[in-house]
């Protein structure tokens, strides 16, 4: 996730954790507008285990995100 973040090209990314019913929530912002899409990251979080996952672009970046049971 954070290597398709700092690939947006950005000057900064942002990491944010939380957790709930024995799940965690991972997101990493980009802080770059208008990314170049990036089609390998959804595959690869899902070969790792995560049971849901996204991505989405908003006016402050890219935000990728993963839910992972604990």
């Amino acid at each position: 996730m954070m290597e398709a973040a700092i690939g947006d090209g950005g000057q900064r990314v942002s990491l944010h954790l939380t957790d709930q019913d024995q799940q965690a929530l991972v997101l990493v912002l980009s802080h770059q507008p208008s990314p170049t899409p990036d089609d390998t990251v959804l595959p690869r979080l899902a070969e790792l285990g995560a049971s849901s996952c996204g991505t989405d672009s908003a006016p402050d970046g890219r935000r990728i995100w993963a839910l992972l049971d604990l």
